[in-house]
């Protein structure tokens, strides 16, 4: 009996290094890429209530939603690029950016502020956009003070990791996403919240999203990355 129990423990404690193990190297994995290439927007060049050029043919609304917009709390002033309502019942609403480099290997980041929302009030990114039935999507939800990461099939959003914490509606949170090949890492305002070890749509694009009636604020986004070979 008693060696029965120290086979089990042994078992135990190897399953534990190991998650141990690959958790470490799941993180240096992440936090070890040299990016050589940067795309960024601030949306400062641009006049208020327009679109940005080619944003438009990149959204999934037919309405000229997404519009430069200023406001005195942006991060860097005048202007933030700002989601509005439409008269719609669409689930989810998806911005690509017109210029935006795939990828596998990134470090994104971005400031939103969620303003308001009946049914919803809910925002994030895109990554590794393939198509509308191949994505992730990090939610940020101030209703529920959830952040989840989530990943889009043809016929489940699934949704493997989600973390309470405090979103504040509002106000400007800090949002960034690091991909690699061997996963996912979400931070929130500079903690890190989620590492998932999804190897799933190893590249795509990057873009913004907001769930159903969600007014939210978007400015400094950077993509740091290497292009895929």
């Amino acid at each position: 009996m008693q060696k029965k129990l120290d086979r089990k423990k042994r078992i135990v404690i190897f399953a534990v290094i190991t998650v141990i193990g690959i958790s470490i190297a799941y993180y240096n994995g992440q936090t070890s890429s040299v990016y050589k290439n940067i795309r960024a927007w601030d949306f400062d060049s641009f006049a208020d209530n327009t679109s940005p050029p080619g944003f438009s043919a990149m959204s999934t609304d037919q309405d000229q939603s997404w519009i430069v917009k200023a406001d005195p709390s942006a991060p860097s002033k005048p202007n933030v690029l700002a989601k509005t309502v439409i008269n719609d019942t669409a689930d989810y609403h998806a911005q690509l950016f017109p210029d935006s480099p795939t990828v596998s290997s990134a470090n994104i980041t971005m400031k939103f502020k969620i303003v308001s929302g009946q049914k919803a009030q809910s925002a994030g990114l895109l990554l590794r956009f393939i198509d509308h039935k191949h994505f992730f999507v990090i939610m940020a939800d101030s209703m529920a003070n959830r952040l989840s990461l989530c990943r889009q099939t043809p016929d489940y959003l699934i949704c493997n990791y989600d973390k309470n914490v405090t979103i504040t509606s509002g106000e400007w949170h800090d949002l960034k996403a690091l991909l690699s090949t061997q996963g996912i890492g979400v931070y929130l305002d500079g903690k890190v919240i989620i590492r998932a070890n999804d190897q799933n749509y190893q590249s795509g694009d990057v873009g913004l999203w907001t769930k159903q009636d969600t007014t939210a604020f978007f400015d400094d986004i950077k993509i740091q990355y290497n292009i895929d070979k």
